[in-house]
């Protein structure tokens, strides 16, 4: 990757400094009309009362490039960069594939939906929907992800697409125009089941999928009601312990708020974390809670969220947390005040964080 930066750099200097020979133009085309290069990073300040540690932090962070191919295939390439908390190398930065995927366009009925076919190491349905609606990724991670039931990301093949056309192009400047099918939208994959940070430790794969659908695209465009659900076994040699997940979440966006809510049902997890000592799944339930006021006429927000969760691995297997903050908006990034109680069944532990998202 080093290298292949390194000659993009040189490159770029290079068809800005010299004259306009057809070669060079030729290459600038590829370069500024084909491709897109994006970072985001996640830098905070932050005070744990129970662990009385004062640190500052890359909490998380991508840079992307994105290549159309040609009109029908583009491909993708984001790298993860986190901070190493354990082993001889703790406290260097570290950087992982999150994403390297090559997208199809593909529509089976152009006319009621459009589609594309995304194979490679690529995002899974749910969490990939989820941070659209909640973009406080910043603050912390998604529920799903942050009890470790599943990662974002892994190796396989989905197809996903919108329902019905799009929604209005004013409610996709002025709200979101992430999915923005006018009905809905729709992903399925099938997927490793380990995610983007483990190695396949079995011969099962995962069967995922979500559906979203947008019920009142004339009055109420924001308001859509979803179904994810992911079927397979957690990522074991012994390849018998169960995984499957049902969710169900409400969200409600506009100019001035983002509202959410949902209910988690499953057993097991993807990983193996949620098995008893006979590698039997167990049963876990939980439910998350989002919002965000956006004050008007001003570049500020206030945020809040609730997560609860509980596993029959042991009786005491609970967890608890309380996000809540003050966000301030400038360009694309964010400046947070933050404060997170965790509670866990051995520790409780409050949390004060400055963080910053940077977005190019």
């Amino acid at each position: 990757m080093r290298t292949f930066f390194t000659i993009t750099i040189f490159v770029l200097l290079i068809t800005a400094t010299t004259g306009y020979a057809q070669d060079t133009i030729k290459v600038q085309n590829k370069i500024f009309n084909l491709s897109e290069i994006s970072g985001q990073y996640f830098i905070s300040a932050n005070y744990s009362e129970n662990d009385d540690i004062n640190k500052m932090e890359l909490k998380r962070g991508y840079f992307s490039i994105k290549t159309n191919i040609n009109k029908v295939l583009s491909a993708r390439y984001t790298q993860d960069i986190t901070l190493d908390q354990e082993g001889g190398d703790a406290g260097n930065v570290e950087m992982r594939m999150k994403y390297l995927y090559l997208k199809a366009k593909v529509n089976f009925f152009k006319k009621y939906q459009t589609g594309h076919f995304i194979m490679g190491l690529t995002p899974r349905p749910w969490i990939d929907f989820e941070q659209k609606v909640n973009q406080y990724r910043v603050q912390a991670k998604m529920f799903t992800e942050n009890v470790k039931i599943m990662s974002s990301a892994d190796f396989g093949i989905m197809y996903e697409g919108l329902i019905g056309g799009k929604v209005d192009e004013e409610y996709q400047k002025n709200v979101s125009s992430a999915y923005p099918g006018k009905y809905g939208s729709f992903s399925f994959g099938v997927y490793n089941g380990g995610g983007y940070h483990a190695t396949e430790q079995n011969n099962n794969k995962t069967v995922e999928g979500r559906l979203s659908l947008r019920p009142f695209p004339g009055f109420m465009p924001g308001f859509q009601a979803s179904y994810a659900f992911a079927i397979g076994k957690a990522n074991l040699p012994e390849n018998m312990s169960d995984f499957k997940m049902h969710l169900l979440y409400l969200s409600s966006e506009s100019k001035y708020h983002v509202l959410a809510a949902q209910y988690y049902y499953g057993i097991g997890d993807s990983e193996g974390k949620y098995v008893n000592s006979r590698l039997q799944s167990q049963t876990n339930e939980g439910y998350s809670v989002f919002g965000e006021l956006k004050i008007p006429k001003s570049s500020f927000s206030v945020v809040g969220r609730y997560d609860y969760f509980t596993s029959e691995l042991s009786p005491d297997l609970k967890q608890t947390n309380i996000f809540s903050g003050i966000a301030y908006h400038f360009q694309k990034n964010k400046l947070m005040l933050n404060y997170e109680y965790e509670e866990l069944p051995s520790t409780i532990d409050h949390i004060y964080e400055i963080a910053l998202e940077i977005k190019f």
